[in-house]
């Protein structure tokens, strides 16, 4: 597969339909490796269930003052805001990349790829196996991906 069909398939994968995260898939998740991967509209309501979560349990085990309880309920409120912006932003520049692979208006320098409009996306890879010695076994292939307009 050339880099074109790779970075395309990338975008399919990141772009793809999903279903709402469950709080028990999120928590194995978050408990097993600390991170969440997979779709755009999975990951994002995914952290934003979590933080729902991880507010309420704060607030059922500790004894918080009212002001406490609503610094923790505006840092909830504040971060699901956030999420909410960086999921509407990554979609639209994911899409826009997506659609200038599919038509060829894209153009690659170095490691970024750009759209028309200058979004772009720079994608470092590592496609060899690394060594993962907290879990002492081969792990996963290592990547990075940013985007920025």
């Amino acid at each position: 597969m050339d880099r074109n069909e790779k970075i395309k398939e990338r975008l399919e994968l990141a772009l793809r339909p999903a279903g709402p995260p469950t709080i028990e898939e999120v928590l194995e998740l978050v408990s097993r490796r600390g991170v969440l991967r997979g779709p755009v509209d999975w990951v994002f309501p995914a952290w934003m269930l979590y933080v729902e979560y991880a507010t309420q349990k704060i607030a059922e085990t500790f004894q918080l003052s009212e002001e406490e309880r609503r610094q923790l309920l505006d840092f909830r409120d504040a971060m699901k805001r956030l999420l909410l912006e960086a999921w509407m932003q990554a979609k639209e520049k994911l899409t826009t990349l997506y659609k200038a692979v599919v038509e060829g208006t894209y153009r690659l320098e170095g490691n970024r790829l750009y759209a028309p409009d200058g979004t772009w996306m720079h994608v470092i890879e590592n496609l060899t196996p690394h060594y993962n010695p907290r879990r002492k076994r081969l792990g996963a292939f290592s990547r990075r991906v940013e985007a920025s307009a």
